[in-house]
């Protein structure tokens, strides 16, 4: 289904993105078989909100391993990157998931051991069309900026000459902000 989004962003990604070359080329399918009940809502469905599209979960669960992501970073990718929120099908940053949601969907497909099924699945895909995914070794960081703890703020007191401090009897106080 094409929709607006898809529409305008098709048009900003080239046709060689790797991404959108494997969302195609994946029968997905055949990892949807194994999804099959992942929720609970799926088997008896008793109102509530509507839980992520197991694939999609699945194809974020991915591009964290194959990007080397943690799930924050993987939150904001989705949120962010064009072709991640194609691949995905979370195409509005509203639509996806937060990093807690992220990383229960992570826990519960190892605690049922569908991990490495699907993992399995998809390497086994892969190697049928003569391909191998290799997890980025050397993938572009994200420039973080905190606040360093080796040179806080700092408040420094600015005395004027004593004889005006005698007789005002205050000082006055400048907040500079170091580098």
């Amino acid at each position: 289904m094409t929709t607006f989004f898809s529409f305008g962003a098709e048009k900003r990604i080239k046709k060689e993105n790797v991404l959108l070359k494997l969302k195609y080329l994946i029968n997905w399918d055949n990892i949807a078989i194994h999804l099959k009940g992942f929720y609970k809502k799926d088997i008896e469905d008793k109102g509530g909100t509507r839980p992520y599209d197991p694939i999609s979960m699945f194809k974020a669960i991915l591009l964290g391993q194959w990007y080397d992501l943690s799930d924050p970073a993987l939150e904001e990718a989705l949120s962010l990157r064009i072709d991640f929120m194609m691949f995905t099908d979370f195409e509005l940053s509203e639509d996806c998931p937060d990093e807690t949601t992220i990383c229960r969907f992570r826990n519960k497909l190892i605690s049922l051991g569908l991990d490495k099924k699907l993992f399995n699945e998809i390497n086994n895909q892969l190697e049928n069309f003569g391909l191998k995914v290799k997890k980025s070794k050397g993938a572009i960081l994200d420039a973080t900026i905190i606040e360093s703890a080796a040179k806080p703020r700092r408040h420094i007191e600015i005395q004027e000459d004593r004889k005006e401090k005698d007789e005002k009897s205050h000082s006055k106080i400048f907040e500079v902000d170091q580098i």
